[in-house]
C-alpha cells in the first residue's frame, strides 16, 4: 500500500506566505492545485487511504467526518496535530473536496482560514476545513456504546456546535468534557428540542467559566453531566 505523504515544513510555510502576499491566490481557482512533489515526505507509518476523496460528501459534514476519521484512524493525537499533514491534504489528496465544500470566495483570509493552520493549538485544529472533522470525531467517539458514533451525531446536529461553540473553548479540547456534555444532551433530549444552538452555547460558556476556578482537565464525564443537571432550569429558560 502507498504511504501517506505530507509537505515539508518550509514548503508549507512558502505556500502560506504566497497567499498572505497575494501571489498565490489565483492557484486556488484551478480544479487541481499544482504543487512541487519534491517538497513532500512520507508520513511515518501511515498508509494513504484508497478512495477517500470519492467517499466524501460536501453536503454532509457528519458523514465526511466519519470517513476521514476511519481513513486515518491510526493517527496518534500528536500526528493529528501535524500542520504539514493537513496542509498537504487540503492542497493535494483532498483538494477537490475542500475546493467544492469551502470555495465560496477567493480571498487571502478565506484561503488562510480553510487551507492552512496558524499553529498546532487545538483551537486552530478545530477550525481547519479537514482537521476539524477528524478531531470532532476523535473527541466524541465512544466505543463503549452500541453505536460508537451516537454522540458524534449529536455534536454535528448544528454546524457551529463542534467548531465555533465547543471549539473556541479549552473545554472543547478535553474528551471527557465533550462526552459528558453530549451524554447530558442525549439523556435530556426534550430539554434541547428548541433553541439547540443557543442552549449549547449557554452550557459551553457556563462550563468553561467554571474551568476558570476548577481544574476541569482532571474531571471525568460524570462531573460535567452532574453540573449541567444542577443547572437544568436555567438551560430550559434559554
Amino acid at each position: 500500500m502507498e504511504k501517506q505523504r505530507i509537505f515539508r515544513s518550509g514548503y508549507a510555510r512558502q505556500l502560506k506566505e504566497g497567499v498572505k502576499f497575494g501571489v498565490n491566490l489565483h492557484r486556488y481557482e484551478s480544479e487541481n492545485f499544482e504543487y512541487d512533489e519534491e517538497q513532500t515526505l512520507f508520513f511515518l507509518n501511515i498508509d494513504k487511504p484508497v478512495g477517500l476523496l470519492d467517499a466524501l460528501d460536501v453536503t454532509d459534514d457528519f458523514q465526511s467526518a466519519i470517513k476521514i476519521y476511519e481513513a486515518y484512524s491510526g493517527l496518534e493525537p500528536i500526528q493529528a496535530s501535524d500542520i504539514r499533514f493537513w496542509v498537504y491534504l487540503t492542497h493535494a489528496d483532498l483538494y477537490p473536496y475542500v475546493k467544492e465544500r469551502w470555495n465560496s470566495e477567493i480571498s487571502t483570509k478565506y484561503i488562510l482560514d480553510h487551507w492552512f493552520i496558524e499553529s498546532p493549538r487545538q483551537g486552530n485544529l478545530l477550525r481547519h476545513s479537514l482537521s476539524q472533522l477528524w478531531w470532532a470525531v476523535h473527541l466524541s467517539i465512544d466505543r463503549e456504546r452500541k453505536d460508537k458514533y451516537e454522540l458524534t451525531k449529536i455534536l454535528f446536529r448544528n454546524r457551529d456546535f463542534p467548531f465555533r461553540t465547543l471549539g473556541t473553548y479549552r473545554l472543547g479540547r478535553h474528551k471527557e468534557a465533550v462526552i459528558g456534555i453530549l451524554e447530558f444532551i442525549a439523556e435530556n433530549d426534550q430539554l434541547f428540542k428548541g433553541n439547540f444552538e443557543d442552549k449549547t452555547r449557554y452550557i459551553t460558556k457556563y462550563l468553561n467559566q467554571m474551568g476558570g476556578v476548577k481544574p476541569i482537565a482532571y474531571y471525568e464525564r460524570g462531573f460535567f453531566k452532574s453540573e449541567l443537571a444542577k443547572n437544568s432550569s436555567s438551560i430550559e429558560s434559554v
